[in-house]
């Protein structure tokens, strides 16, 4: 009796957990990767966001450009970040509540959203996680 309620649970639950979000990046660069990349630089330019575009340059020259987010204490990672991370060569970074100033990460990713746009076309739009930082702002000031 207590095994078919088990099984009943699972029959029950495992299609709602495969579409609930989970916690972590999925993604996990190098050491090496992330200690190059502009966009673990960005912390310590947070007084003079002057510099962020051209951290994201060298990202995007370098092949591992970042989409950065701040979803707060627990990061939220869905189960499509991975198809958009492999699909259009992006990674999701995940800076939790306290990290870069927020003019400096939306100054990055809107550099990264225009390479997007430049390698891809307007296809990435559909797929990309709403909540990057900038992202609702920039696609508004696209549409005029």
């Amino acid at each position: 009796m207590v095994l078919t309620r088990f099984r009943y649970l699972l029959a029950y639950l495992l299609p709602l957990l495969h579409s609930m979000p989970v916690t972590g990046q999925i993604t996990k660069p190098s050491v090496e990767q992330l200690n190059n990349s502009g966009a673990g630089q960005l912390t310590f330019i947070s007084a003079d966001c002057s510099k962020a575009g051209a951290l994201a340059e060298k990202d995007i020259a370098n092949q591992i450009p970042f989409l950065i987010l701040r979803s707060g204490e627990a990061p939220v990672v869905y189960a499509t970040d991975k198809g958009f991370e492999n699909k259009f060569g992006v990674i999701y970074r995940e800076e939790g509540c306290v990290g870069p100033n927020v003019d400096c990460i939306r100054l990055y990713n809107v550099r990264i959203f225009s390479y997007l746009e430049q390698k891809f076309g307007r296809s990435w739009r559909k797929d990309i996680r709403k909540d990057v930082v900038g992202f609702k702002e920039w696609k508004k000031i696209r549409k005029r």
